[in-house]
C-alpha cells in the first residue's frame, strides 16, 4: 500500500533537505559545546609572580593614599595652602574623574559580566535594572536619613523656643523685643539649615565611599588573579586610576568633614580597599574561574550596584550641588567658571584614556 505522503528519499531534493537539517543540528550542537566548554574553567596560568603581586599591594596603597591626601592636606601644609586656587581646580578635576570612572570603568564590566553566554540569560538588561534600583534606593536612603537625623537634631537642639513672648514685658519694649525674638528665630532656623546641609554632605560621602570601595575591591581581585605581561599593564593603569580616583575621594571628604581625623580616616579606608582585593585575588588565584556563573553574578551585580551609587553621587551630589545650584560657584567670574569646567572635562578625559589601556 502506497502512502499519500511521499518519503523524502523518493527524490534527490528530499535527500538534500534531510541531510541539510541533520548538518545544521550537528553544527548547532557543536557550537553549543564550544561556547560552554570554557564556562567555569579556571584561568590558563602563565608565569604567576607572587612576589610581584605582593609588591603591588603596597604600591597601590601608596598611590591611593597619596591621591586622596592631596585635598585633605591642602589646608594644613603651607606649600599647598598657598596654591588654594590650584586645589580648587584639582577638586573639579576629581569630579570629572568620578563621572568618567562610573560610565567607563564600572558600568561596562557589569554589562559584560551579566550578559555572558555562560549565564544563559534571555534578558540582556539585567545590569541596567540593578543600576536603576540602586539609584532609587540611594535617593530613598539619603532622603529618609536626612529627615530622621534632622528631626533628631531639632529635638535635642540647645535653642529655646521663643514663639511665645514672656508674660511680664514692658510695653515700651514690645516692638524691640518682638524684633529680637524674631531675630533669634531666624538664627535658629539658619542654624538648623546649616546643620542639615552638613549632614547631607556626610551621608552622601558615606554612600559615595561605599560605591568606590566595592569597585576598588573588585579591580583588586582582578589584578590579584592576573599573571604574565597582562599583569604589568593592568598594574600601571591601576596606579593612575587609584591616584586620580583618590583625589575625588579626598575632595568629597574635605567638603563633608571639618575635622582632619574624619578626612584622613576616609582616605585611609579608600586606600585599603584595592589592596584588600589584591589579597583576595592572590588567595583564590589557583582556583578562580572568571566564567563560572557564581563569579559572573557576583562581579556583575557588585559592579552594577557600585555604578548605581556613583551615578547618583556623581550627578546629584557633585555636579548638581557643587556647580549647578551652588551660589558660591555662580558668584565666580566667567573665566574662573570656564577654568573649572575645563578641569572637570580634563578629569573625565584622563580616566577615559586610562580605561583604554585598562
Amino acid at each position: 500500500m502506497s502512502s499519500d505522503f511521499p518519503s523524502p528519499f523518493q527524490s534527490g531534493h528530499g535527500v538534500l533537505t534531510t541531510l541539510s537539517c541533520y548538518a545544521n543540528a550537528i553544527r548547532s550542537f557543536l557550537n553549543w559545546i564550544m561556547n560552554n566548554a570554557s564556562c567555569g574553567a579556571p584561568l590558563e596560568k602563565g608565569e604567576y609572580n607572587t612576589k610581584l603581586h605582593i609588591i603591588s599591594i603596597f604600591v597601590l596603597f601608596s598611590f591611593s593614599l597619596l591621591g586622596s591626601m592631596v585635598p585633605v592636606l591642602s589646608s594644613y601644609l603651607m606649600c599647598l595652602r598657598r596654591s588654594r586656587k590650584f586645589i580648587e581646580f584639582v577638586n573639579s578635576f576629581g569630579f570629572g574623574v568620578i563621572i568618567a570612572t562610573t560610565f567607563v570603568h564600572i558600568i561596562p564590566p557589569a554589562f559584560i559580566a551579566l550578559n555572558d553566554p555562560c549565564l544563559e540569560l534571555r534578558y540582556n538588561s539585567i545590569a541596567m535594572v540593578i543600576i536603576v534600583i540602586t539609584i532609587f534606593i540611594m535617593q530613598l536612603l539619603e532622603t529618609e536619613l536626612m529627615i530622621a537625623m534632622t528631626e533628631h537634631a531639632e529635638k535635642h537642639s540647645d535653642f529655646t523656643s521663643f514663639d511665645d513672648p514672656p508674660l511680664l514685658m514692658p510695653k515700651g519694649n514690645d516692638i524691640d523685643s518682638s524684633r529680637n525674638i524674631n531675630g533669634i528665630g531666624h538664627i535658629e532656623q539658619a542654624h538648623i539649615s546649616a546643620d542639615s546641609a552638613a549632614l547631607r554632605k556626610k551621608i552622601s560621602v558615606a554612600l559615595f565611599e561605599i560605591g568606590i570601595a566595592v569597585h576598588s575591591v573588585i579591580i583588586g581581585v582582578e589584578l590579584g588573579v592576573t599573571d604574565g605581561s597582562t599583569f604589568t599593564t593592568l598594574w600601571i593603569a591601576l596606579c593612575f586610576h587609584q591616584f586620580f580616583e583618590g583625589i575625588a575621594v579626598g575632595t568629597s571628604a574635605v567638603s563633608a568633614f571639618s575635622g582632619l581625623r574624619a578626612s584622613v580616616g576616609t582616605s585611609v579606608i579608600y586606600s585599603l580597599t584595592t589592596p584588600l582585593g589584591i589579597v583576595i585575588g592572590i588567595l583564590v588565584s589557583s582556583s578562580y574561574s572568571p566564567t563560572s556563573p557564581s563569579s559572573l553574578w557576583v562581579r556583575g551585580t557588585m559592579e552594577a550596584i557600585a555604578g548605581g551609587i556613583l551615578v547618583y553621587a556623581g550627578i546629584v551630589e557633585l555636579m548638581t550641588y557643587q556647580c549647578t545650584i551652588n551660589a558660591e560657584f555662580h558668584a565666580k567670574s566667567k573665566s574662573k567658571r570656564i577654568a573649572h569646567y575645563m578641569s572637570f572635562y580634563l578629569g573625565a578625559i584622563v580616566m577615559i584614556c586610562i580605561g583604554y589601556f585598562n
